[in-house]
């Protein structure tokens, strides 16, 4: 990308950022945070990263129960 391209590049963006929504500029900021390296895996604690780990490696050993089962079982309570 040259600096010509740059340049209009950051005039549509400016443009688009001028005129978006509030809900539209919350998620461009979460995609900023997300790309500035503030993962939220960093910021939760040890025994939540463990948790988060031990369910991943259920899931891998096929300890899971699909989404469809469960669905299924609790569908009534879903229904209002």
């Amino acid at each position: 990308m040259n600096m010509s391209d740059v340049n209009i590049l950051r005039k549509q963006v400016k443009k688009m950022v001028d005129e978006a929504s509030e809900k539209e500029l919350e998620i461009v900021y979460h995609l900023f945070e997300a790309t500035q390296g503030n993962d939220w895996w960093n910021e939760i604690s040890d025994e939540h990263r463990k948790a988060i780990d031990k369910g991943i490696s259920q899931l891998d050993d096929g300890e899971g129960v699909p989404h469809k089962e469960v669905l299924k079982k609790y569908n009534k309570w879903l229904k209002k």
